[in-house]
């Protein structure tokens, strides 16, 4: 719905722009109810907590996008968007101190595809304009804590600032991707230390890169993206210096009328991180699983799941594996299981609710075995969602 006057009232600063251009102030409220079990399989006791959440399927947000016909087939547009946590109102995590911390982009489109700039989703991601893989797994990238994709896949998902990224024309269905970033302000669970001094451009900044494409006809969907953080010299794990990272992925999905399958792959080297969430030794659910005194993670993840119409809704469920080992000791290993069923339901246009439950099982194996461990986790949720 267009709300130019809203826009207006909201941020009074863009009233010369939007009365020029076609804007429209949008967003959406997540809350839920979420269930989690955790054993860390160490000497502290197993975690339950029962809790409310914002934002367990679809960040909690507002925004502001809008577009303006410059002529000879040019068209400038821009998306400013945040976050907040719902239940008690403050900005979540992804804004820090930041006004538009999801996106802040301007992109101007032609003949010659799409250009955009500013900080916004990584193409291996769900996130904002350019996320491309929010298509390939049933419970989008992932729901809550430990639900879906990602939970089986190198730390990643994120947002870069200072980024830029370029979008060709669609041609027999085939669509490219190049994205680019000059340096990034925070750590987002990527780099050794936040906050460290960088200077954009330059080597001491961690710069981000990547290509991808898609491919959408009728009912099947693939994508193909490799990309990489190139660290900066300042960023090390226990004094050493980190090797650039490299991540492949590939994904897609099939509708067949009667149920949607779904499908992805991901190969690693040099992650700084994986997993997402980690179980650890006091069985609380943490940021990574990194194993401690390396350079990196190499490894490997895949994905499968289904969704299927019923009851006016949609039956989903996700089984995921992730295999990965330390790149400095071979010995020092992680197998993980992610097991996944949901479901939600559409009110109306704008409202919908959804539940779903997951099952993690880690598998965590050190040269000196002393320090293995079998971390487990449940997670069981239920939320309501409203657009605007």
């Amino acid at each position: 719905m267009k709300k130019t006057l809203a826009a207006l009232a909201v941020l009074g600063a863009f009233a010369g722009s939007a009365l020029a251009a076609d804007v429209t102030l949008y967003g959406l409220v997540d809350y839920g109810f979420s269930y989690q079990h955790s054993d860390g399989d160490a000497a502290a006791d197993a975690n339950d907590n029962f809790t409310m959440k914002s934002g367990m399927n679809s960040g909690s947000r507002f925004g502001l996008k809008g577009t303006e016909d410059l002529g000879n087939g040019l068209q400038v547009g821009f998306v400013l968007e945040n976050g907040f946590d719902a239940d008690d109102g403050t900005f979540d995590s992804n804004g820090d101190d930041r006004i538009f911390g999801r996106e802040a982009s301007l992109h101007l489109t032609g003949a010659f595809g799409e250009i955009a700039f500013g900080r916004m989703g990584q193409l291996a991601s769900s996130l904002g304009s350019y996320g491309l893989l929010g298509q390939v797994s049933p419970f989008s990238t992932g729901w809550g804590d430990l639900t879906g994709m990602k939970f089986v896949q190198a730390a990643g998902h994120t947002r870069y600032d200072n980024m830029v990224t370029y979008k060709t024309p669609t041609f027999a269905g085939f669509t490219a991707f190049a994205q680019y970033s000059f340096g990034n302000s925070d750590d987002n669970g990527e780099t050794g230390s936040a906050k460290v001094s960088w200077d954009e451009g330059k080597a001491s900044a961690d710069r981000y890169y990547a290509l991808g494409a898609n491919y959408k006809v009728e009912n099947l969907y693939l994508v193909g993206i490799v990309d990489s953080v190139n660290y900066g010299s300042k960023q090390t794990i226990q004094g050493t210096k980190l090797d650039d990272s490299i991540t492949v992925t590939l994904g897609g999905n099939y509708d067949f009328g009667f149920m949607k399958t779904y499908a992805a792959f991901q190969y690693f080297d040099n992650a700084y991180s994986v997993g997402q969430k980690a179980i650890g030794e006091d069985s609380s659910i943490g940021k990574t699983v990194r194993f401690s005194d390396t350079e990196g993670a190499e490894g490997y993840s895949v994905a499968l799941g289904v969704g299927v119409p019923a009851f006016g809704g949609t039956a989903k469920a996700h089984v995921g594996y992730l295999s990965a080992e330390d790149t400095a000791e071979s010995d020092n290993t992680l197998d993980r299981w992610n097991i996944s069923v949901g479901y939600d339901y559409n009110l109306s246009k704008r409202t919908s609710v959804y539940t779903a439950a997951t099952y993690l099982q880690d598998k965590l194996e050190y040269k000196d075995a002393k320090n293995d461990r079998d971390p487990s986790a449940v997670e069981v949720m239920a939320g309501l969602i409203h657009r605007f």
